[in-house]
């Protein structure tokens, strides 16, 4: 799962959001330097990743998307899966979908000072541009998946991939709606078990 689902399988937990959005970028044993509600946050990111990646759902996903994306199927399954996450939002969630955003928006820029350096300049810009909402629309998902594109050696025919995912969209909706109810219990019951400790 990439930024969308990441931010909405922490609310409304500041110090989650916050932990999980910054996931990616801390490495290692790292995560013992940050608060320890920060550290739930990071751990519950590598959770997240390694249940979606593990899954059979999203791993027929990851299957139709091979000849697109060869060894970056998973990363690009991600991505898709964020718009699919948009695009079945009232089958996930009571939460209005301006309101989750909202809130991330707000407490993604009042934590800058938090967040590795790359994403201290990074986050203003991406919340200027309401990264978030960008997921809901074909031209969105594009440009996040361009934007992925330019940091690749080897590069995707981004144009090619989106023209068969929407061909394909009934099919890998049917992997999503199976798979993310899963994901979403995982998450649950990793909630639970922080709360019960604290």
């Amino acid at each position: 799962m990439n930024n969308t689902a990441h931010c909405f399988l922490s609310y409304a937990d500041p110090d989650l959001l916050v932990g999980n959005f910054i996931g990616d970028f801390v490495k290692g044993n790292k995560w013992l330097d940050y608060p320890v509600g920060i550290q739930r946050g990071i751990i519950l990111h590598r959770i997240i990743d390694s249940y979606t990646d593990n899954h059979s759902a999203t791993r027929l996903s990851v299957g139709r998307v091979r000849d697109f994306a060869g060894r970056y199927a998973p990363p690009v399954v991600d991505i898709l899966y964020d718009h699919l996450l948009c695009l079945n939002w009232e089958h996930c969630t009571d939460i209005p979908f301006d309101t989750f955003a909202s809130w991330a928006y707000l407490e993604l820029e009042s934590r800058l000072a938090e967040m590795p350096p790359v994403l201290q300049k990074r986050v203003p810009q991406m919340v200027a541009g309401r990264f978030l909402h960008g997921y809901q629309t074909r031209e969105g998902l594009e440009w996040v998946l361009n934007q992925f594109n330019r940091r690749l050696s080897e590069r995707l025919d981004v144009r090619s991939l989106l023209t068969f995912f929407f061909n394909k969209l009934e099919a890998f909706s049917e992997d999503f709606q199976t798979f993310f109810p899963d994901l979403q219990q995982e998450v649950l019951r990793f909630r639970t078990e922080q709360d019960q400790e604290r």
